[in-house]
């Protein structure tokens, strides 16, 4: 198993930080589990800010770590430029962190993070972000982009050059 490496260059907000724990295994003694609604922190149209998954309450018992965000998705967006947008998305330090900018005021959006691990299990978490009305609808600013398109995350290691560290396949690694 491939240990987690560190990001020396930048760290995710540890306020936008939800852990993901185990359900409470309520069925094997004739329970109805309790749902959970899980929700990040409120942020304006404006803002732009890192959000963060940390699944290691999962996922340490079995020494499995996450491997990839396949995508992310927001299932009910608008089609407005100032809609909810997933600028970029990177595991930083073993927690899965996305980029995420614009929004509705007023509105609460609901964000699929599909996550893959080492060991092959696949995670679909759902989010609940409420755009708060503190600012106007706001445009999200896009990430900057590699040739091909690839958003590049803020723990992207940049060369003496000003390019971007890539594995031999030109994907971030």
């Amino acid at each position: 198993m491939i240990t987690l490496i560190p990001s020396p260059t930048w760290q995710p907000a540890a306020v936008r930080v939800l852990p993901i724990v185990a359900p409470a295994n309520l069925r094997t003694r004739g329970l109805v589990p309790e749902i959970i609604t899980l929700s990040w922190a409120p942020k304006s149209s404006a803002d732009h800010f890192d959000f963060s998954l940390d699944l290691s309450a999962i996922l340490d018992a079995t020494g499995d770590h996450i491997a990839a965000i396949e995508h992310v998705e927001i299932p009910v967006a608008s089609g407005l430029p100032t809609q909810l947008a997933v600028l970029c998305s990177s595991i930083v330090n073993g927690l899965a962190c996305i980029m995420l900018g614009g929004g509705a005021p007023g509105e609460t959006d609901e964000i699929v993070v599909y996550v893959v691990t080492q060991q092959g299990r696949r995670l679909a978490p759902r989010i609940l972000l409420t755009i708060t009305t503190e600012t106007d609808a706001s445009i999200p600013t896009p990430a900057p982009t590699m040739s091909g398109g690839v958003p590049v995350p803020p723990n992207a290691i940049r060369l003496p050059g000003g390019l971007i560290l890539t594995d031999d396949n030109g994907n971030l690694s």
